[in-house]
């Protein structure tokens, strides 16, 4: 038979309940960061409509994965520090010998954008005029460099956590999505152009925010193995239940979950009333009951193998699923032993024997 836990296992059970615990905070860690300097540039010639290309390459970098040794990824930011610096070039080719003055104007703009996992951030719009004035005869040319303008920003990678787990490096892409130059109307006899450059200089790093594994034990620590001992009980005696708890250790770290429980040896006698359960907070427990079928006669053992992990958050290539605990029961049931002392009657009848025997020998006498 099982027996149900009593008033006392029931008040153990309450006295070692689940803590009360304040909520993880995320820790960080930030990669170093990567400088890159890149320009891309198009030319615009009189005549027709503007020159433009589309995603202009402003070169790459590459950012350190996050160790999950370390903990569980709860979210990545990619932080960026730069200025774009703009250039303009306004050209016209003379011809004869004219020495009337003229003037040709351009124009230029450009965007930017960064793009890696999970991010994908477009930048505003910049633009420069230029322009350039000689006579007809000896054409011009003029370059223009408006003040650099600040590009910074903090980005956070949303629904890709997992492309920045690992040993190795994550690329971030820098381009220009749109890249035009605009030649004014034709002033000079001979060919008039425009050429727009920019150029993208800065650095980008990555902040991983995360959280510690969890760390279940027996103790709130490191006991990852726990012996329980009934004892010696006559058969059909109640064994009283006994309790013991699973802890997730205290600090910044993630859920445990208690995934399976695998029985071996005498688990009829010997059972718990263990279950499944998922985010067992940082710096709690949950507590259950051993109990002890004493119906038949024997020495019973058994062991339970608890597998754990971490909960379900975050990045999940960075969560650990290896835990494991090891509960140990053993118990024993023996008969009840006759104590040798004889029945009543018995003592009765010895008792009128003794004395025949003792009347005979007088007699002899």
């Amino acid at each position: 038979m099982k027996f149900q836990p009593t008033p006392l296992a029931l008040a153990l059970a309450a006295a070692l309940g689940t803590a009360v615990v304040l909520p993880a905070q995320a820790l960080q860690i930030t990669t170093s960061a990567t400088g890159f300097d890149n320009s891309a540039s198009v030319t615009d010639a009189e005549g027709g409509s503007a020159t433009t290309i589309n995603n202009a390459s402003l070169g790459s970098v590459s950012l350190d994965q996050f160790d999950s040794t370390v903990g569980v990824l709860m979210g990545t930011t990619l932080n960026l520090t730069s200025t774009r610096t703009q250039t303009i070039t306004v050209t016209a080719v003379g011809s004869g010998k004219s020495s009337d003055n003229q003037t040709t104007t351009g124009t230029g703009s450009s965007d930017a954008n960064i793009s890696a996992a999970g991010v994908n951030s477009t930048f505003s719009t910049i633009s420069a005029n230029g322009s350039c004035t000689g006579t007809k005869a000896a054409g011009c040319t003029s370059t223009t460099s408006p003040a650099a303008t600040t590009t910074n920003a903090s980005l956070v990678a949303a629904g890709s956590l997992d492309s920045y787990v690992g040993g190795g490096t994550v690329l971030a892409t820098l381009t220009a999505p749109t890249l035009t130059a605009t030649q004014g109307v034709g002033a000079f006899p001979g060919a008039e152009s425009t050429t727009y450059s920019v150029k993208w200089e800065g650095d980008v790093s990555a902040t991983y925010d995360y959280l510690l594994h969890a760390k279940g034990s027996f103790d709130g620590t490191s006991q990852l193995t726990l012996d329980l001992d009934f004892g010696t009980f006559y058969l059909g005696d109640p064994a009283t239940d006994l309790g013991f708890s699973i802890f997730n250790a205290s600090g910044d770290r993630v859920g445990l979950d208690l995934d399976s429980i695998l029985g071996s040896g005498d688990t009829t006698k010997l059972f718990t009333n263990l279950g499944l359960f998922a985010g067992l907070g940082a710096g709690s427990s949950k507590t259950f009951l051993a109990s002890f079928d004493t119906s038949s006669l024997g020495l019973f053992s058994a062991s339970y193998t608890l597998g754990l992990s971490d909960a379900d958050v975050g990045a999940s290539s960075s969560r650990f699923n290896n835990y494991s605990l090891t509960l140990n029961l053993k118990g024993e049931v023996r008969e009840r032993q006759s104590n040798g002392i004889p029945e009543p009657g018995i003592l009765g009848l010895l008792g009128i024997g003794l004395l025949g025997l003792a009347m005979g020998r007088r007699q002899r006498r």
